[in-house]
């Protein structure tokens, strides 16, 4: 039976079973993801399953189990949300391995069971050695304590190990890292604006919407270039009309830490952004109660909202973060009226919230019709 307590701002599940020597303990960031974790344990356990680690009498300090390992690096260090996520993922894939077994042979191995039987993309894979990287970088730091370096595996790994083999694709349809680069017509932009403004298509019974907060926020986020999750979390407070700048917190630091940048307000958005805020406070927008327990919904709501949208307006394989790399774009192409640029790379690394420089290069999706077209 599993059951889950809040400690703090976090969640700690708990399984107990007839089949388990002791209760099982596990913390989480949010509730979704220990009741998701719970169930995929409470559902092997139906099955009489019972993963190794909870099999095994407590270990020996020497050689600990991985799980364990990776069990300590969540409850003691600063995590992010997205690790906690995988990590929980992860649990699942290495029960019963201790720390003495995770060899360069192990890790080879591991790898090529992401591709063959799970048959996963060569980022998501790394994503999962770099997390395992990570713990077990930990765990050496914390353990020797001399500072001697101790040799990890997952570092160890060739460039391109990701990437499925000649014999890795012939067992399984090789899959390949896509990159974003969609951005959007003229046409289409226009399409947006003109559902957004509420004028109803002809095979449609209705409009699609007559939410002036909703219009706003995708005018910010693709004006600006702020995430979804830093544009709906925004306050009045920090948005300074004095100077025409929102300074941001963002949400991509380093551990989950908090990103502050100051962001340019262009012309075209400062009105309409003045008046919606004017004898407002909090929150600029409706859509989030406040709490890191409602941010999962309020998120998979306004990304299903996108979604509607851009098929109302009939903007196929679009997506609300491609707004993200909508609004570089047109950073990267807003001139003076002599022809200058206004922001060079540099500044807009900062505008985007960007460490590194090589994240212009991703995200800038120049439409090789207006690159044609300045040559006359």
């Amino acid at each position: 039976m599993a059951s889950i307590q809040q400690r703090g701002e976090r969640f700690q599940l708990r399984v107990k079973h007839k089949l388990l020597p002791r209760p099982f303990f596990f913390t989480f960031d949010t509730e979704d993801e220990a009741r998701s974790y719970g169930s995929q344990l409470e559902a092997l356990l139906k099955r009489s399953i019972v993963p190794q680690e909870l099999l095994t009498k407590p270990e020996r300090a020497d050689d600990p189990l991985l799980t364990r390992v990776a069990s300590d690096y969540s409850a003691q260090f600063p995590v992010t949300r997205s690790d906690s996520a995988l990590l929980s993922v992860v649990l699942l894939e290495i029960v019963g391995v201790r720390l003495s077994g995770v060899t360069y042979r192990w890790v080879e191995q591991y790898v090529s069971e992401l591709k063959r039987k799970r048959n996963l993309a060569p980022g998501t894979i790394r994503k999962r050695i770099g997390l395992l990287g990570r713990v077990f970088d930990w765990h050496s730091r914390r353990v020797h304590s001399s500072g001697a370096a101790i040799a990890n595996p997952f570092r160890l790994l060739p460039a391109g190990y990701s990437t499925y083999s000649r014999e890795d694709s012939s067992l399984v349809t090789p899959k390949q890292d896509i990159e974003r680069d969609r951005r959007l017509s003229r046409e289409e932009a226009e399409r947006v604006l003109a559902a957004l403004d509420g004028r109803k298509r002809r095979d449609r019974e209705r409009q699609f919407t007559d939410d002036t907060a909703f219009c706003l926020l995708y005018g910010l986020i693709v004006d600006t270039g702020l995430r979804l999750f830093e544009a709906y979390r925004l306050t009045v407070e920090r948005i300074d009309f004095q100077y025409n700048v929102i300074r941001v917190e963002g949400s991509k630091g380093a551990r989950g830490a908090r990103k502050p940048r100051v962001v340019p307000i262009k012309v075209a958005l400062r009105q309409p952004l003045r008046s919606w805020c004017e004898g407002r406070s909090g929150l600029v927008f409706p859509y989030w109660d406040g709490t890191e327990q409602g941010r999962a919904g309020a998120t998979n709501r306004l990304s299903q909202r996108f979604r509607g949208l851009f098929a109302y307006a009939g903007v196929e394989d679009f997506t609300e973060h491609d707004l993200r790399h909508e609004a570089a774009c047109r950073w990267f192409e807003l001139r003076h009226q002599d022809g200058r640029w206004v922001f060079s790379d540099t500044e807009i690394c900062r505008i985007m919230g960007w460490t590194d420089p090589r994240m212009a290069l991703r995200y800038a999706s120049l439409r090789g019709e207006d690159l044609s077209s300045r040559l006359g």
